[in-house]
């Protein structure tokens, strides 16, 4: 082994030697060359990013450091932060231990030349409060702008690893924190890349751990090259202990909760901007009021919980403990409408008749959608199908002596 790397070493001198003097000079300055360029991508990088973050209205962000790997054409930036500059907010819109940003190679097989993202335990902070300095939302933000700044080409997959996601309240009395852990989330095919020609060629699935061990689950499929919203969405949250988010209830509700579990179950589609679907809520096992922990309270607050605990006691002697609604919600993106009355309609049905089967049931489909933006579905085609249903229902009543 030896003998032969000493042998290839003495070859490689050979051939140095007689090569000519100005091409073993420009071989030496392409060299130097490259290995400062090396060296100095990491803070030049640094320095554009953190001037990026910068430049985001009433937002300064900054980065601890960055690593360049040249050889898959990626670079990983380290400890990410972003914070409000014009408030006293003491909690970062924004943070990542790590966000690496890198060409997706198995899409250039496809003939796309596109960016994948993945993020280290990310996490965002909402923040609620009376004025606006001491509030954090992020919206009407050049967001979009500033992350495809970062990195040149357009992105197709998003990878998000143990993230969080927090709605935080720090003033004085009213002071909660509601939050997702653990999150996982994959979004992929976003730029259709593969040409697919499904009319929702893109998908995202997401899980995480809420406040009171409630469990989350989150399906999308969607066509994100439309103008208008074009989607499917089906989402899950089960299990909640009501009794770990009281901070939150006595802020929004001015209730408490002595037991409890929350339930809630959401199907939605969307096509071209107007959407259907409905949402499930599902309390089990609820005691809302207490005398003994309320005494101190004043006497509106007491009668608001007096009457929230009436409500709930009512439904005390249902066979399965369960207090359900199921809300259908339907229109555009600029006017939408959640029907009341149905909403109330299904929750005495659910309470006097059955309870509502914790799932979700039946799905929303883009299709379901598509059926009711047709032309097709004018008033009057509705009314003649309705019409139609009436008959054909009266129909197989006299058939079967009902």
């Amino acid at each position: 082994m030896r003998k032969t790397i000493s042998k290839l070493k003495t070859k490689v001198e050979s051939r140095w030697r007689r090569t000519a003097r100005w091409v073993q000079w420009t071989i030496i300055i392409l060299v130097v060359l490259l290995v400062a360029i090396r060296l100095a991508l990491p803070g030049t990088i640094k320095y554009y990013v953190n001037r990026q973050l910068a430049r985001i209205p009433d937002y300064s962000g900054k980065v601890d450091r960055i690593h360049v790997h040249l050889w898959r054409g990626a670079y990983e930036i380290d400890n990410i932060s972003i914070m409000k500059t014009d408030g006293s907010v003491p909690t970062p819109l924004f943070s990542a231990a790590l966000v690496d940003l890198s060409v997706q190679w198995r899409e250039l097989f496809h003939g796309a030349v596109v960016g994948e993202v993945v993020l280290d335990h990310p996490q965002v902070n909402f923040v609620t409060a009376p004025s606006p300095q001491e509030s954090q939302t992020g919206a009407k933000k050049p967001w979009t702008a500033t992350f495809e700044s970062l990195f040149p080409f357009d992105i197709n997959r998003i990878e998000i690893k143990a993230g969080a996601v927090h709605f935080q309240s720090f003033h004085n009395q009213d002071k909660f924190d509601i939050y997702v852990t653990n999150l996982y989330s994959v979004a992929t095919n976003l730029t259709n890349s593969r040409k697919v020609t499904q009319k929702l060629p893109a998908g995202l699935s997401a899980s995480g751990q809420t406040l009171g061990k409630g469990l989350l689950s989150v399906n999308l499929k969607m066509n994100p090259l439309q103008e208008a919203p074009t989607f499917e969405v089906t989402a899950v949250l089960t299990n909640v202990d009501m009794v770990q988010i009281n901070d939150f209830l006595r802020s929004y509700g001015k209730l408490d909760v002595a037991r409890g579990t929350f339930n809630l179950f959401v199907s939605a589609a969307a096509n071209q901007g107007t959407y259907d679907g409905y949402v499930k809520v599902l309390f089990e096992n609820l005691d809302i009021f207490q005398w003994e922990k309320d005494r101190k309270k004043n006497i509106l607050e007491l009668f608001w919980q007096a009457i929230a605990g009436a409500l709930s006691e009512g439904f005390r002697n249902h066979p399965h403990d369960q207090l359900a609604a199921q809300i259908p919600i339907s229109g555009s993106f600029t006017n939408s409408h959640v029907h009341v009355f149905s909403a109330v309609g299904s929750l005495l049905q659910n309470a006097f008749i059955r309870a509502l089967i914790p799932k979700i049931e039946p799905q929303i489909k883009l299709q379901d959608v598509e059926n009711k933006t047709s032309p097709a579905a004018t008033p009057a085609a509705r009314d003649v199908a309705d019409t139609n249903r009436v008959t054909d229902r009266k129909a197989a009543e006299k058939l079967t002596g009902k």
